[in-house]
Order: structure tokens, then sequence, then C-alpha cells
């Protein structure tokens, strides 16, 4: 009874010394870190040369800056759908459409709906 005793005590030893040398070598992987990234360049965008990173700096000018954008480009994208619906309108008004429906009326009719989903989607944004 006395070596197992002996045995089981030895045995537990040895895991323990086990545990401990394991543990230890996660603690040293855990505190080594990797370096950081480096930051990347800064723009070549002449917009930006007149002030270097000021939209880094402040987060509502970039955003205001950016909706400004987001607007002339859906009204631009609006008055080009008017001006295509007019011409569309013209076009309808001086064909009997009942007999005749032009290969250009149908492509119009694409073009005006391709700007319209455009516009959708920069409404949703």
């Amino acid at each position: 009874m006395g070596e197992s005793r002996r045995r089981f005590l030895l045995l537990t030893l040895a895991a323990a010394a086990s545990c401990s040398v394991a543990h230890e070598g996660v603690a040293i992987a855990q505190t080594r870190k990797n370096p950081p990234f480096p930051a990347p360049p800064e723009s070549a965008d002449p917009q930006n040369t007149a002030e270097p990173g000021a939209a880094k700096r402040d987060p509502q000018t970039a955003k205001r800056i950016a909706l400004q954008q987001n607007e002339k480009e859906f009204r631009a994208g609006v008055d080009r759908l008017y001006e295509l619906a007019g011409e569309l309108k013209k076009e309808v008004d001086g064909t009997p459409t009942t007999e005749v429906f032009s290969v250009r009326m149908y492509k119009r009719t694409e073009e005006v709906e391709k700007v319209a989903k455009l516009l959708k989607r920069k409404a949703k944004a």
C-alpha cells in the first residue's frame, strides 16, 4: 500500500509540474504583442490638399460634406429624370402608340427606369 501511495504522489507531482510549465508558456505567448499596422498614406486627392486630415479631425464636418455631395448628386439625378420624362412624353404624344411602339421609346423608358432606381437607392441612403 505504501508503494501505491508513493506512485500516486509522484504522478500527481509530475502532472502539476507539467501544468505549471504549460501555463507559463501560454502566459509568455499572450504577453508578446504583434506590432500595429502602419498608418495609411495620405490621399493624393487635390480637394484634401488644402487641409490634410481635416476629415480625420472632425467627423461631423466629413459627414456634412458627404451629405452635401449626395444632395447635389440627387438633385442632378432628379433634373435628369425630369428631362428624360419630358422627352418621352413628347415622343409618345407625337406617335400613335396603339399601332407602333418604337424601339427608341422602349430604350428611353429603360433609361428613365434606371435613373429612377438610382434616385431610389440614393434616397434610402
